[in-house]
């Protein structure tokens, strides 16, 4: 994440790049965030091109900017079958 950026929004961000698409409540009620301030750095990712809405119900998604943000950070947690082992 850009140096400028807010503490919560790299974690708005993952949880966004794990559980798309996904409503601002829930996603602030997940991470423990006061929805309304969730809903402005949600805000600010979509103005910066790293989340968009999906709907007009405002749930929204990661774009593909913001899935490069996530694999530069090595922030994107595995698939199920990457997560999956043999033991």
């Amino acid at each position: 994440m850009p140096a400028q950026s807010h503490p919560a929004d790299e974690r708005i961000l993952e949880f966004f790049g794990e559980h798309p698409p996904e409503y601002v409540p829930t996603v602030a009620n997940r991470l423990g965030i006061h929805v309304r301030y969730a809903e402005h750095r949600v805000d600010v990712l979509v103005e910066k091109g790293l989340l968009e809405p999906v709907s007009n119900e405002m749930v929204y998604t990661t774009t593909e900017a913001g899935d490069r943000t996530l694999a530069e950070d090595g922030a994107a947690a595995p698939t199920p079958a990457e997560a999956t082992t043999d033991d």
